[in-house]
């Protein structure tokens, strides 16, 4: 067991996911800085949005994340100084995650800033898949894992063998969340209804409404029969921040407001029909599962990179034979496109028709892949060896950066 407190972070382009290794309380919030028209003079830090800006249209987003990289420090230090809070790090140690193939200058800033502003008393730092293969392992005994890891810029597949990358099996897919958001918008905007400035609103209608289709075709078809029969259209009712607090959904309803002729109509239908008149609604049929085919179909909207399954399969072909059915009986899945439902078996179906039928096939689905690395990383702060993976103030001070590179490739 640890003989001191470590704070987790999984610092993710969206999201930030924490908690102490020695208590069970996760924090989750916004990974940005916001502003609304409505409070020009206010900055909402983080989860502030939720607690203090009661409305949420337009939205102005400040990531400290571009490209799956952090590249503006000043906005990512105002959401860790939230975070923290008055915590003291002079007998706490930090681990936190960094993004996949990462740049040297910014792993260089990162161990400085820690090291020497908040003078962490020990500092760790993985990228997610590493403490999610390293969880893995602890829980299946199994030597080999591959972790798929779609987040909210990329998606990537990342082999291991014994806790090690196996570098010539990686793979980058251009397909993430926002990627994901932004196209629903796009579509919306030239459907329906003028959203490019909601995000905030649409991201939450991707989130309630999509799905991953198990047959596109057949589901495309039905999508084409009249509303009645389509299984697949429903009515999102948008939030307007005084009467409707969160969006919701409804049945569909013809879009035309009927008109009674019966002079005694009561008050309280008329009430009704009015409320129901000042709602926004967007109608949502084929766009409920042709934005997610995007992780499966990167070239519908004009990207020259395969799918998931298929980057899976090039992946894993790409290395030895004899380690290819260990890599397919251990595919974990993270990040929080996965939870869109039937996510996992679309995946294990297209890989079925690809690889040879005697390769046996395993996908493990976290109950929440959201905080999965998270948690891994408080497992591996809690065993026994985790000296080994971390860089001490004292080792810092010595060594300077230098140690930290040598120690975090070594785990790698």
């Amino acid at each position: 067991m640890a003989t001191k407190p470590i704070f987790v972070i999984d610092n993710g382009a969206s999201t930030s996911k924490s908690r102490m290794n020695t208590n069970e309380n996760i924090r989750i919030l916004p990974n940005c800085i916001m502003k609304s028209k409505f409070y020009p003079r206010r900055t909402f830090i983080a989860d502030q949005i939720d607690n203090e800006c009661p409305n949420k249209t337009s939205l102005y987003y400040q990531l400290p994340f571009q490209k799956g990289y952090l590249v503006d420090w000043n906005i990512e230090k105002q959401v860790w100084d939230y975070l923290f809070g008055k915590m003291s790090f002079k007998s706490t140690g930090l681990l936190m995650t960094e993004p996949y193939m990462n740049l040297n200058f910014i792993r260089e800033t990162m161990d400085q800033i820690f090291f020497e502003e908040y003078e962490v008393a020990s500092f760790a730092r993985y990228d997610p898949a590493t403490l999610s293969a390293y969880q893995y392992e602890c829980d299946t005994k199994s030597n080999y894992v591959l972790v798929v890891d779609s987040g909210f810029s990329f998606t990537h597949i990342v082999p291991f063998y014994q806790g090690r990358k196996i570098l010539d099996g990686m793979t980058r897919i251009d397909v993430g969340g926002k990627l994901l958001t932004n196209q629903l918008k796009n579509v919306i905007t030239y459907r329906q209804l003028l959203v490019m400035n909601e995000t905030y609103i649409i991201n939450e209608l991707k989130e309630n409404v999509c799905f991953i289709s198990l047959d596109f075709q057949d589901d495309m078809k039905k999508a084409r029969l009249p509303l009645s029969q389509n299984p697949h259209a429903l009515d999102y009712v948008l939030p307007d921040y005084n009467e409707i607090k969160q969006g919701y959904i409804q049945p569909p309803s013809s879009s035309s407001v009927s008109i009674s002729n019966n002079i005694d109509t009561t008050k309280k239908n008329s009430t009704k029909q009015q409320q129901q008149q000042q709602q926004q609604v967007i109608r949502m049929s084929v766009e409920r599962f042709t934005i997610p085919e995007i992780l499966f179909r990167p070239s519908l909207i004009g990207i020259d990179q395969a799918g998931i399954a298929e980057s899976i399969y090039n992946s894993v072909e790409e290395l030895p034979e004899h380690i290819r059915p260990s890599l397919y009986n251990n595919i974990l899945l993270i990040g929080g496109n996965c939870l869109f439902p039937n996510f996992k078996q679309r995946l294990e179906n297209e890989l079925r028709s690809m690889i040879k039928d005697d390769y046996p096939i395993r996908i493990t689905l976290p109950e929440d892949p959201i905080t999965y690395a998270l948690n891994a990383g408080v497992t591996l702060t809690n065993s026994s060896d985790y000296a080994n993976y971390c860089v001490t103030k004292r080792e810092y001070d010595e060594h300077g950066v230098s140690i930290c590179h040598r120690k975090f490739t070594e785990n790698y």
